[in-house]
């Protein structure tokens, strides 16, 4: 546990000292702190106890920011990484850790009476088989233990993300090592990147084991020379260029441009050829691409015609299902206008037969549209499949012919240039300028010694040349730094966009939406596999779509019972307004009718009730009657009933 507020070091008047060093979840330390007196820190123990481990993992390791073994370990040794530090193994393996190191600087300003601090952090994530997952860097003005904890309420250290929440605006939080340093140097000591950067090689310079043991002035200066910055490359180019002889500038000059002119010559041919070959090998992918275009034209005209024919087809079939409800309703008519006692005019009838034949070869009309109509939609879906098999053999010819292309290329090698080997005009002209100056060598021993002189020259020119390679390799690794940095940054921009996108999302709702950004994060470091998030969408996405699915199936189950409800509502109301009767429907327990249907009708025909009787007294008179199977009971001449269900049924009438 960290200390109080009240028990933390208070700083002296003066520069900046460091006060505390702190590891927490590294080594084999949970939560540890070592504090200074007077900028001086004392660790004694016996071998094996971490004194050596606590200063590699602090100093100057906190400065330099570099997690290579050669920088961190005191002997340089390649075989101790850092992810060991954090790992562990033996009897104490952790799969996956996450620790802290970090060191504290104070000052007081007697001018303002005012304290100042300084927090150094480096974060670590470590996880088994991949060795450093992500490290990250802060530098604040906040204290560890008061103001800044690096731990949660759960006793877990903290992520990249939450601590940059933690820092706000105390501080910064950086994901490479150059901007680090350069933030490390601005805040404490001003030297500049150059200067900072010999302090810091220096201070790993003297940190070597056994220095202190066995002084020796020669590995102290050797130390401290290589700590030094180099020579500036103008002074020893300028030294160079006084010793090189205009005449091998002129020879070196003169090579240079036939080998340029060569080269060009060369490259000219070998583009024309590269461009002749190419428009050859692409003449079967055009013509491909070309079947492609026409098959989706026709793809896409084969469903214009199955959406038309779909059209045409429901069309036919509502005015088929409209001239059927208008026949009905003229038939009812017609029948009830035949057995009316008041509608017997003879006109009237032959106009209700004539309507009825018209209506009957409409609806005749309306079924060959309609299967005209099904014959074209079948056509066209005949035509929709053959253009789709037509479609997904063009694309895996395109596909094969596309591979093809790409082993064709790769084998021409169109997209290196060969340019090895020097032309066979030079190589004679060298060979003869070797032989004269073979045969010179064996007249003039004098001249074979300027030449040895000139040599020397050559190879402090090629000297030069490995120097000015060297400070390139030197550039191209800062050029890597910045390029990490932008990858960094994008990646944190790429994981701001998804969270900022996901949140946006109003029907697509994401579970588990801190889980996913993790991922996201782990993927940007190593851009392995698909992108998690578009993972995560996709798979919500396909639940929706199910979730909606079920749904919209429910309510077409629904809907066809809802119409089919209407159909029947409106096919009783057609019989009722024609002057028809809707007779008791038979219960679902009757067995079947064993009645002989002779002369006789239903008594719910022969019988109706006393104007004094209510709706409500009619309504449970005829269910009373239902039940008892005497509301559709057969009803003879002589009075006998036959029940319905084939069981006795008394009936007694009373005369009034």
């Amino acid at each position: 546990m960290n200390p109080p507020v009240t028990a933390l070091p208070n700083p002296d008047p003066g520069r900046w000292r460091p006060l505390r060093i702190g590891l927490v979840d590294l080594f084999h330390y949970d939560v540890e702190e070592f504090w200074f007196r007077d900028g001086r820190l004392l660790l004694r123990g016996n071998n094996g106890t971490g004194k050596s481990k606590v200063l590699a993992l602090t100093l100057p390791f906190l400065l330099d920011g570099d997690l290579s073994a050669r920088r961190v370990e005191p002997d340089g040794d390649p075989g101790k990484r850092m992810e060991w530090n954090l790992l562990l193994g033996g009897a104490h393996p952790h799969p996956e850790r996450l620790g802290y190191t970090w060191i504290e600087f104070g000052r007081f300003d007697d001018t303002t009476g005012e304290a100042h601090f300084r927090t150094l952090l480096c974060g670590l994530k470590a996880v088994a088989g991949r060795g450093i997952a992500r490290h990250w860097f802060a530098v604040t003005d906040q204290r560890v233990g008061a103001g800044l904890d690096l731990l949660d309420a759960t006793g877990t250290a903290l992520s990249r993300d939450r601590l940059a929440e933690a820092v706000g605006s105390h501080g910064m939080v950086y994901d490479t090592a150059k901007t680090y340093r350069r933030a490390v140097d601005e805040a404490l000591f001003g030297l500049g990147e150059r200067r900072y950067g010999a302090l810091v090689d220096l201070l790993i310079q003297l940190r070597q084991p056994q220095l202190s043991k066995r002084p020796s002035e020669a590995a102290l200066s050797r130390a401290l020379t290589e700590a030094l910055p180099p020579m500036d490359q103008a002074v020893v180019a300028d030294a160079a260029e006084a010793f090189r002889s205009l005449d091998e500038e002129k020879e070196e000059l003169r090579a240079a441009r036939e080998a340029e002119q060569a080269s060009s010559a060369f490259l000219d041919h070998y583009r024309r050829y590269a461009r002749i070959a190419s428009r050859r090998r692409a003449r079967l992918p055009r013509r491909e691409h070309a079947r492609y275009e026409n098959i989706q034209r026709e793809l896409l005209k084969a469903q214009t015609d199955r959406d038309q024919a779909a059209t045409d087809r429901e069309e036919a079939r509502a005015r088929g299902v409209a001239l059927g409800e208008r026949a009905a309703r003229l038939a009812a008519q017609d029948a009830a206008l035949r057995s009316g006692p008041e509608m017997r005019d003879a006109h009237a009838l032959d106009r209700a037969a004539t309507d009825a034949s018209r209506t009957a070869g409409e609806l005749t009309r309306a079924e060959g549209d309609w299967r005209t109509a099904a014959e074209a939609h079948t056509r066209a879906l005949g035509r929709l499949a053959t253009a789709g098999n037509r479609l997904t053999a063009s694309q895996e010819a395109l596909d094969d012919i596309q591979d093809r292309v790409a082993q064709s290329a790769a084998a021409a090698r169109l997209d290196v240039p060969r340019t090895e080997g020097a032309p066979e005009p030079v190589l004679r002209r060298e060979a003869d300028e070797t032989t004269t100056g073979r045969r010179r060598a064996v007249e003039h021993v004098t001249e074979l010694a300027t030449r040895a002189e000139r040599a020397e020259e050559r190879r402090g020119a090629a000297r030069l040349r490995a120097d000015e390679a060297d400070e390139e390799a030197v550039h191209s690794g800062e050029r890597l730094a910045e390029a990490e940095e932008n990858v960094a940054g994008a990646g944190q921009a790429l994981v701001t966009a998804v969270r900022e996108y996901l949140s946006g999302c109003v029907e697509l709702r994401m579970p588990g939406l801190p889980g996913v950004l993790d991922a996201v994060q782990d993927w940007v470091s190593g851009l392995d596999g698909p992108l998690p998030a578009r993972t995560a969408a996709a798979e919500a996405h396909r639940t929706a779509a199910s979730r909606l699915a079920d749904r919209a199936a429910g309510l077409a189950h629904r809907q066809a019972a809802t119409a089919e409800r209407q159909r029947l509502a409106l096919e009783e109301l057609t019989v009722l307004e024609t002057g028809g009767e809707r007779g008791p429907a038979a219960p679902h327990t009757r067995t079947p009718d064993v009645r002989d249907r002779g002369l006789g009708a239903p008594l719910w025909r022969l019988v109706d009730f006393r104007p004094h009787v209510t709706e409500a007294d009619r309504a449970g008179l005829e269910a009373a009657l239902e039940a008892s199977g005497l509301l559709d009971a057969w009803v003879r001449p002589d009075g006998s009933t036959v029940a319905a269900d084939g069981h006795d049924v008394l009936l007694d009438p009373v005369g009034r």
